[in-house]
This record gives structure tokens, C-alpha cells and sequence, in this order.
């Protein structure tokens, strides 16, 4: 069954790419029909944004990862 991507709490690539994907879409066509120096500020602060949040995300998911590594060799220890 497909899902959303989730932008609040991701927990896969398949959430960072689909996200980064969109974004580099929206982009790309909102520069592509309008031309000026605010707009490609705008859209310089957005890429910005949406890489800072790839950086959260990613470092959000590894962080959960080894969560659940550390409680999987805690288990099986016992």
C-alpha cells in the first residue's frame, strides 16, 4: 500500500527524496514562468530551507535507527 511522504516525522528515504524531489520540481517551475530578482531570492531561501530540513530529516532517521539498534542488541542479550 503507498503512502504520503511524511514531513513532520519522516522515517524512510522514500520521505527525504519524495520531498526534495517536489521541491526541485517547484522550483523549477516557479522560475521557469517568472523571471526577476525577488523571485529567485525566494526561491534561493527555499532551497535553503527545504535543505536544512533534509539535514534534520536525515539526521532524525539515523538517530532513530540506531535507537532501535541499541534496543534490537539489548533483546537479543537476553
Amino acid at each position: 500500500m503507498a503512502r504520503l511522504p511524511s514531513v513532520r516525522r519522516p522515517v524512510s528515504f522514500f520521505d527525504v527524496f519524495t520531498v526534495t524531489a517536489v521541491s526541485i520540481v517547484v522550483v523549477a517551475a516557479v522560475l521557469t514562468i517568472w523571471h526577476g530578482t525577488f523571485v529567485r531570492t525566494e526561491m534561493g531561501v527555499f532551497t535553503v530551507l527545504v535543505f536544512g530540513w533534509v539535514a534534520w530529516a536525515v539526521n532524525r532517521i539515523l538517530e532513530e535507527s540506531v535507537q532501535r539498534s541499541d534496543r534490537t542488541r539489548r533483546d537479543s542479550r537476553r
